[in-house]
């Protein structure tokens, strides 16, 4: 574990400033604003039986909206720290996993059993070490109110990216800072390290993971009004792909479209993501264009439109697509059969 009185243990900087509150030290990072207890107190965990609150149904509910689309049917998930079932029961109720595997020290592993395929009894770690969990299995990797209590989250971070499909996501909550807004520190005295968005953020780029999805004001009970949820995946490489916006259904059904807008839109998304030789031309108003050559297809004045008939327009303008579609009813409501914009491939 990294040496709370040397630097911090989400972001890695040095020389933490050093406070006491109620007779023992924390570390507080003026960088990432992370705090960590120097002097920890002792906890049976093995003889608590978690699970008594944050059980409410729209707290479990809240969560479940939360993580959306990342859970689906068919998916494989693994939940850090699941008391009794409870998140685990809500996704199970909406999704139809292939399998939903959780680990709990607590007694409340007994009442998970009845709701999970699976419950492990061991630390993530363990687990991929003996092989009895095989790296990249889970499509879903989940741990609510969990982090903030382990020595050195950094461990636990790295067990869930390696168990972690490489399309998979990863899901985390914890109190953030006090956990109430009202409150400006934590003093819960199992809680070892408390996290703000800045710091799990940081924590996780660490180990490669981009949080693509955050908010605060989380409520578990009373007491932890406020609390950190994100959404975090591995870290995407830059790479241009033709089919993110020429893939989409609204274009399914086309072979060979027309362009209205031949600026700035075309250098900036269509030359990355959309596959040109789906394109027969470009139209545009301004005669500075026409003549050129856009993605090595020509660029003509609208009235090219007139040449052909059933044209499929792809409005590649954000800014002026209402008016693109006018000019298109008015004019050529014989030659076009379906009007498509990008802030359509967009949604």
């Amino acid at each position: 574990m990294p040496d709370p009185l040397r630097c911090c243990a989400a972001c890695g900087s040095p020389t933490p400033e050093i406070v006491v509150l109620g007779g023992l030290r924390r570390s507080r990072c003026l960088s990432c604003h992370h705090s960590q207890r120097i002097d920890v107190e002792t906890f049976d965990y093995a003889g608590f039986a978690m699970g008594a609150t944050g059980a409410a149904p729209e707290r479990v509910a809240a969560q479940a909206d939360f993580i959306g689309a990342e859970a689906f049917a068919g998916a494989r998930a693994l939940e850090i720290g699941c008391a009794a079932g409870d998140l685990a029961q809500e996704l199970r109720r909406r999704f139809a996993f292939a399998a939903y595997h959780g680990i709990e020290f607590s007694p409340a592993r007994d009442v998970a059993a009845r709701r999970l395929d699976r419950v492990f009894s061991a630390s993530l770690e363990d687990l991929l070490a003996s092989g009895e969990v095989q790296a990249e299995t889970y499509d879903l990797v989940l741990s609510s109110h969990c982090l903030e209590h382990l020595e050195d989250p950094s461990v636990l971070i790295a067990a869930m990216k390696q168990a972690m499909k490489p399309g998979g996501s990863i899901f985390i909550e914890t109190p953030n800072g006090g956990g109430h807004p009202r409150l400006s520190f934590d003093d819960n005295r199992t809680h070892l390290h408390f996290f703000c968005a800045s710091s799990l953020t940081r924590l996780l780029a660490r180990h490669g993971l981009e949080s693509f999805k955050v908010e605060t004001g989380g409520r578990l009970d009373a007491r932890y009004s406020d609390s950190l949820r994100l959404l975090a995946r591995p870290l995407r490489t830059f790479a241009p792909d033709p089919s993110a916006l020429s893939g989409h259904p609204l274009l399914a059904r086309t072979d060979r479209l027309v362009v209205w807008g031949a600026g700035r839109m075309v250098d900036e998304m269509l030359a990355h993501f959309f596959d040109a030789a789906r394109i027969a031309f470009f139209v545009d108003k301004d005669e500075r264009k026409q003549g050129g050559l856009r993605l090595g297809r020509p660029v003509k004045a609208p009235h090219a439109i007139d040449t052909g008939e059933g044209w499929t327009v792809l409005i590649n303008s954000i800014e002026n697509e209402q008016a693109i579609r006018e000019e298109i009813a008015t004019r050529f409501y014989r030659r076009v059969c379906r009007v498509i914009a990008l802030s359509e491939l967009l949604d």
